[in-house]
């Protein structure tokens, strides 16, 4: 095998591996993305379990008790905490990219 023979195939195992790393970079960039939109739907996910669980406290609550005068006021004021945690969950979700 003469020297340009051996250089001709050096040029062409390299030019494979150059396509082989772009290829795999491609693919690494392809699985980041899918593990950032995997993030943020599990994000969106617990945040909606916590709304979930919020809105069954407050139930629980509204359900099981016999109000007096008292009692209705602190009921208020527990869910108006509630529903201002609500809105900032909300808020925290409009703000993430791509919210479906």
């Amino acid at each position: 095998m003469t020297e340009k023979e051996k250089l001709a195939l050096i040029k062409l195992k390299v030019t494979a591996l150059l396509s082989q790393v772009n290829s795999l970079e491609h693919t690494i960039d392809k699985q980041r993305k899918d593990l950032k939109n995997m993030e943020e739907a599990l994000l969106l996910q617990t945040k909606r379990a916590e709304i979930l669980e919020d809105k069954n406290k407050i139930s629980k609550l509204a359900d099981g008790i016999q109000l007096g005068k008292q009692d209705i006021t602190e009921v208020k004021k527990s869910i108006n905490q509630y529903v201002r945690e609500i809105d900032e969950c909300l808020k925290l979700l409009n703000h993430l990219p791509n919210n479906n």
